[in-house]
């Protein structure tokens, strides 16, 4: 069953912007039809709705089970119990606003075991619908209420005392009485203390992660390693970004997969091309989707960056699958990216489910316990941490961090702000390695290294009036935003 349902969420696709619509959605229909019925009289349909209009007296014949239940005839009825040291206390609402005005109203509540007045309470509340509202033991086991004169507008409770030796116990009464007598300290400790401790869980977990790594002391002034940009990336965030995948793009195109077109500041579209580079798996798969393998027609075609439901549909997010695979592969994590991501994120939602069932049903069933709600508050708050934090918790390895002190030592390089000597090859270092520069957020200070060199506009690049590096850079850049851009108005994978 286990392997199942595992199999079953790894075939979701979770988006997030849809996840939180649908939540938010769970949220306010759940919510608000909660408050609406706790806001109802405790019993809104009466059983005096079915009776027969135009009579003039009505009776009803009410038992208290053993068991600790209410029963109008056979059918058992919501009731308020309130539990005490010595009792139980029953509220229940009879008459809710009849559809015609009674002229008298009977009802004989048959308990089950004797009593007397002074183990015995009853009381008939009136609202001041009815001209007399009195009740009275008739006999040890038959407690007797009698109104006289109820209007449309009235609404009446009878309520009740008997001794906890005439009640059986359930299950559900002895929770409730244990529940009931807890002060209300404990529920006010646990409603915050639940948040709080998930909350502590998920920092020293997020500090485990983020634990400082010092780049490597001696200059590096080449990529350490042949890491491709997307791994880079997920080695340095702990996730995909869209830094990663306008870098992916970018870096597919330099080595001549793709030919980028500037058609606005705001389009960029892609067209794919024969090459000889030799392509990753994620790569491969990443290019298959967006423009179909090159043998078919769709290789002449370009692919607008306007096509964002598209290009970041869940049928993409098998490429990042495959990212987080290598990444896996090469041991820099201690656990699966992707895995840890979606395993917070399927506990966080079964806990928000599970709290806003519990809030439910304790408005709804247990509504003598008023403080077990903020339990189930703490946990809906306990379920949003976890969901918020899960994509910032994977925690490098010894291998991963030193791995990231290399290529953080890379990255001080690319700051340093001394310009780049003259060279042939000059030109083909900024392009190689600007990808690993919008990893880093340093593609600017890149540049800058390179603007008194001369500049071509590459022939993967497409647009007027490009001569220098600074007008590429400007042109280019931009670029970076409008990803950011697509990606906030589309579905953004679960992969990611």
């Amino acid at each position: 069953m286990g392997g199942f349902v595992k199999s079953a969420f790894g075939q979701i696709g979770w988006y997030r912007r849809s996840l939180g619509f649908f939540l938010a959605v769970v949220v306010l229909v759940g919510g608000g039809w909660l408050l609406y019925s706790y806001s109802q009289p405790l019993h809104a349909s009466s059983p005096l709705d079915d009776l027969s209009p135009g009579n003039t007296t009505e009776t009803l014949d009410m038992t208290l089970s053993a068991q600790g239940g209410l029963y109008v005839g056979s059918a058992k009825v919501p009731v308020d119990i309130t539990t005490t040291s010595t009792s139980y206390r029953y509220r229940y609402q009879v008459v809710n606003q009849p559809k015609e005005m009674i002229e008298q109203l009977v009802i004989n509540l048959h308990l089950p075991q004797p009593g007397t007045e002074q183990t015995i309470g009853y009381l008939f509340v009136n609202n001041g619908g009815a001209l007399t509202a009195n009740a009275n033991l008739a006999d040890p086991q038959t407690i007797v209420y009698t109104a006289d004169s109820i209007s449309t507008q009235a609404q009446m409770s009878i309520e009740f005392e008997v001794p906890k030796s005439m009640i059986q116990q359930s299950m559900l009464l002895t929770l409730q009485e244990f529940l009931t007598n807890l002060p209300m300290a404990v529920w006010v400790g646990i409603s915050i203390g639940l948040p709080a401790l998930a909350l502590l869980v998920l920092v020293l977990v997020a500090l485990a992660r983020n634990r400082k790594v010092t780049p490597y002391r001696g200059e590096v002034t080449d990529p350490p390693s042949r890491l491709s940009p997307a791994i880079l990336g997920i080695l340095l965030h702990g996730k995909i970004t869209n830094r990663e995948l306008a870098a992916t793009l970018m870096d597919l195109s330099r080595r001549g997969h793709l030919v980028m077109r500037r058609m606005t500041d705001n389009d960029f579209r892609f067209r794919r091309r024969k090459c000889s580079d030799r392509l990753e798996d994620y790569e491969q798969v990443l290019l298959d989707q967006i423009f179909g393998p090159v043998s078919e027609s769709a290789n002449g075609e370009e692919i607008s960056f306007f096509l964002a439901q598209e290009l970041f549909s869940k049928k993409v997010s098998q490429a990042f699958i495959l990212v987080y695979q290598k990444i896996n592969q090469l041991g820099y994590f201690y656990a699966n990216p992707l895995k840890l991501h979606r395993r917070y994120q399927i506990i966080g939602l079964l806990l928000f489910v599970f709290g806003l069932i519990g809030f439910a049903m304790n408005l709804l069933l247990i509504t003598g316990v008023e403080y077990l709600l903020l339990f189930w508050a703490g946990m809906i708050g306990v379920s949003i941490l976890i969901t918020f934090f899960a994509r910032g918790l994977p925690i490098r390895t010894v291998h991963g961090d030193r791995e990231l002190a290399m290529w953080l030592a890379f990255r001080r390089y690319m700051l340093d702000g001394k310009p780049i000597s003259f060279a042939a090859a000059s030109q083909e270092k900024y392009l190689a390695y600007l990808p690993y520069a919008i990893i880093f957020g340093t593609e600017s200070e890149w540049t800058k290294k390179f603007y008194e060199l001369p500049f071509t506009q590459p022939l993967w690049y497409v647009s007027d009036g490009v001569a220098t590096i600074d007008k590429f850079a400007n042109q280019i850049f931009p670029f970076l935003g409008y990803l950011s851009q697509a990606l906030a108005l589309s579905s953004q994978p679960a992969a990611r």
